[in-house]
C-alpha cells in the first residue's frame, strides 16, 4: 500500500513577517511598517547570481516559485511494515528553468531510507521559477515538508480501516521503531498511540459501534497485552482490560 504522502512548499525564511495594520492604531495614524526579510540580502551562486527567498523576491515586487508537478507517490509499504514512518523538511534551490537542486535534509525522519526517497521526490518535482519585477527568471530557495505517515485516519476509507484494524504485533513493531529512533521522547509519544487515544476520547470508536469502552489501560498494560496476544487488534488491547 502506498504511503500517505504530500509535499508542502513553504518559505525558507521562517522568521519573515508580513506587513500588518495594527488593530489598535487610529485610522489617521501611520500604518505599521513591513518587517524586513531575514536575511535581508540574498545569497549568491558561485557565478555571483542572487538566490532569493520568497520573502526577498516579494519585497522586490517579483513572483516566488510555485510547485507545478510531482512524480508518482513513492511506495513505502515495505518501510511501513518495519515501523518506519515520519516527515522530512528539505531545503533546496530552484534553477531559472524550474529544476530543484542542492536538495538537503534540514530535519530528518530518522530513517536514511525514507529521507533518500524524499530527496528523489523533490529532485523529480518541477516548479515555475521565481521571477524578478520585469518577469525574468531568477534563482530562488525553498523549504518543503514531505510526509510518509503510516498511522492516521485518512479520507481514504481503506487506509482508515487499515489503521483501525492494526494488529498488536504491528503496533509493537511500530512503537519499537519510534522508541529506538526517538529516544528523547516518551514511548507514549508514538504517533499511533496518540492518534488512537484521541479517537477514543472523541468517542469515534463508539460512534462506529466498534467497541464498548469501559476501561482504558495504560501504555505499559497495552504493550504487555499485545505481547501476550500479538494477533488481536491494537484497539482491542487498548479498550479492554488486559
Amino acid at each position: 500500500m502506498k504511503g500517505q504522502f504530500f509535499l508542502i512548499a513553504v518559505v525558507m525564511s521562517v522568521s519573515q513577517v508580513n506587513a500588518q495594520q495594527s488593530a489598535s492604531t487610529p485610522a489617521a495614524g501611520p500604518a505599521t511598517a513591513a518587517q524586513p526579510c531575514d536575511p535581508v540580502e540574498p545569497d549568491r551562486s558561485p557565478n555571483g547570481d542572487p538566490i532569493y527567498t520568497s520573502c526577498q523576491i516579494k519585497a522586490l515586487g517579483g513572483e516566488p516559485p510555485k510547485l507545478v508537478s510531482t512524480p508518482a507517490k513513492p511506495d513505502v509499504s515495505e518501510l511501513h511494515s518495519k515501523g518506519v514512518q515520519g516527515e522530512i523538511i528539505f531545503h533546496y534551490e530552484i534553477e531559472k528553468d524550474g529544476r530543484p537542486y542542492n536538495v538537503t535534509v534540514k530535519t530528518s525522519s530518522r530513517s536514511a531510507d525514507l529521507d533518500a526517497i524524499g530527496v528523489e521526490f523533490i529532485k523529480n518535482s518541477t516548479f515555475s521559477p521565481a521571477k524578478d519585477p520585469q518577469g525574468n527568471p531568477v534563482l530562488s530557495k525553498l523549504a518543503s515538508k514531505v510526509e510518509f505517515w503510516k498511522d492516521g485516519l485518512w479520507k481514504d476509507e481503506a487506509k482508515k480501516e487499515q489503521f483501525l484494524r492494526k494488529t498488536c504485533d504491528q503496533f509493537l513493531i511500530d512503537a519499537a521503531w519510534h522508541h529506538a529512533n526517538f529516544p528523547e521522547e516518551k514511548p507514549e509519544d508514538y504517533r499511533g498511540w496518540m492518534i488512537a487515544k484521541g479517537i477514543i476520547f472523541l468517542g469515534l470508536l463508539e460512534k462506529e459501534k466498534l467497541v464498548n469502552i469501559k476501561y482504558l489501560p495504560t501504555y505499559p498494560e497495552v504493550v504487555e497485552s499485545c505481547k501476550n496476544n500479538p494477533q488481536k487488534t491494537f484497539f482491542e488491547a487498548l479498550v479492554g482490560k488486559p
